[in-house]
């Protein structure tokens, strides 16, 4: 396990990548992979998942998303380019 932890500790929770639903098309964050520190953690927001199956379009069984990216899926590309398999991050209030 290895954790980009953020310069400010908000109350952070580690958060392992993989189990996030983020924005896979942004662009690493440039000051990350240049050497800089995360200065923030990401932000994170817990949705609440059916207990009940769902169906999307088709027909085709819906994946609920647990865990949501809220800001910070660039910091996520960067982590995940420099080799990081988690990383710290709040939850969003609200």
């Amino acid at each position: 396990m290895k954790v980009l932890k953020a310069k400010n500790n908000l109350n952070n929770h580690t958060f392992k990548i993989s189990d996030l639903k983020y924005i896979k098309t942004m662009r690493p964050l440039k000051e990350l992979l240049d050497g800089e520190e995360l200065q923030d953690p990401i932000e994170v927001i817990k949705h609440e998942v059916s207990k009940t199956q769902r169906y999307g379009a088709n027909g085709k069984l819906y994946k609920e998303k647990k865990l949501s990216v809220w800001k910070g899926s660039q910091r996520i590309q960067a982590a995940l380019k420099l080799g990081y398999t988690h990383i710290e991050g709040i939850f969003k209030n609200g």
